[in-house]
Order: structure tokens, then C-alpha cells, then sequence
């Protein structure tokens, strides 16, 4: 009782020198009068309330004004491989401009001696390339649309490797089912006589017919 006394006594006279810090100076030696009995009968000291500060607060904003993650889902993948792909292209143009080669003319209106459209050896690389395809034992009208693409593929590469300089190859491959029926093909192109030919390939066995023919036209 003695030691509350003279705290009190203290906390009067320094509010006398403090006049403004009165009112706190109460409520601060009231709540000191409290704690002090609250310790001497053995209870738990209350724990003071703090005031958020102004770091507080400021992280909360930010944690509420934090976009929501979002997962990433299949759109998002493809999005970004595209994205990605278009800036790939842009910085290998960037780093290997094509350089346009400059020819001159060579005033070349027909082919060297020796450079013509041979129909023969085209002939036997139709030959050649069909007859060593598989897939035509047996006649299927959906497979034959990619049988015609692939034969119409391989015969050009073939024949451009007979190397016929400033020809322009056009390669037409028909395949059809073989029931004793009567057919007739025919073509009609404009070109010289002198420079441009062409050639053409039956191929027969039990379930299908395959008729493919080359134009080579000579550029002048």
C-alpha cells in the first residue's frame, strides 16, 4: 500500500509540472494501480492492444489489392507457344536478312544440247515409282486420295533429279477401280512443239488402274 502511495503522489506531482498530459497522466496511473494489483493477487497481466501502423496497413492494401492467382489451364499453354513462336520467327528475320540473288539475263530462248524434256527416261521413273509403291493390290476410294498425292510427290521428285534445267514440271496421277470398264483420258495444253513434252505411264493389275503422265514445259 505504502509503494501505491507514493506512486500515486509522483504521478499528482508530475501532473502538476505537466498540466496538458493530465488526463493521460489518470488514466496512466490507474491502469499502473491496476497492473499492480492484478500482479500482486497472482493474475495474468491483460497484453495491451497495438495499434496498427502505417506499414500494417499499407501491407494489408497491398494484399488485398494483389490479383488473384489463377491456374493455367490448356488456352493460357497454347496462347503462350504461339506467342513465343511469332517473337522466334521475328528475331530470326532480324538476324539473317534473305538476300535476293541478282542474275543477270541469259537470253536463253531454248534449251543447251542435251537439256530437253526426255520422255523416255521420264517414262521409266513413272514406271519405276508406281510399280514399287505399295498399297495398290487392293482399290479403296478413301485410301486412293492419299495414294494419289504421295505417287504425284514422288514422281516429281524423281524427275527432278534428271535435272532438266528451266523446265516446269506438272505431274497428274489418277487411279481408279478396274471393272472391265472402257476409259479414255485426254489433255490439251498450250506450248511450243519444239521445247516443251510431256509423258505418260499405265499401270494395271487385278484391282486397280493407275494412269499418271508429266508435262514439262521449258521457261524462257
Amino acid at each position: 500500500m505504502a509503494n501505491e502511495k507514493l506512486t500515486m503522489q509522483a504521478l499528482i506531482e508530475h501532473d502538476r509540472v505537466q498540466p496538458k498530459l493530465k488526463a493521460t497522466g489518470t488514466s496512466n496511473s490507474s491502469t499502473l494501480i491496476k497492473e499492480n494489483a492484478s500482479i500482486k493477487s497472482g493474475d495474468a497481466v491483460p497484453k495491451r492492444r497495438r495499434n496498427p501502423s502505417s506499414s500494417d496497413t499499407k501491407s494489408q492494401k497491398s494484399v488485398s489489392l494483389a490479383p488473384p492467382k489463377t491456374g493455367i489451364n490448356f488456352f493460357r499453354i497454347v496462347a503462350a507457344t504461339k506467342a513465343w513462336q511469332r517473337l522466334a520467327k521475328q528475331r530470326a528475320a532480324k538476324r539473317s536478312p534473305k538476300l535476293t540473288p541478282k542474275c543477270e539475263n541469259t537470253y536463253r530462248l531454248e534449251p543447251a544440247e542435251g537439256q530437253h524434256f526426255s520422255p523416255q527416261k521420264v517414262e521409266l521413273v513413272m514406271k519405276n515409282v508406281i510399280e514399287n509403291h505399295p498399297g495398290l493390290d487392293q482399290y479403296n476410294h478413301i485410301r486412293s486420295k492419299l495414294l494419289v498425292r504421295d505417287l504425284s510427290e514422288k514422281i516429281n521428285e524423281k524427275v527432278k533429279e534428271l535435272n532438266f534445267p528451266r523446265y516446269k514440271l506438272v505431274c497428274n496421277v489418277i487411279i481408279m477401280e478396274k471393272k472391265d470398264q472402257g476409259v479414255n483420258i485426254a489433255s490439251r495444253c498450250i506450248w511450243n512443239q519444239e521445247t516443251d513434252n510431256f509423258a505418260s505411264y499405265t499401270y494395271k493389275n487385278g484391282a486397280a488402274i493407275v494412269v499418271a503422265y508429266v508435262h514439262g514445259v521449258y521457261l524462257e
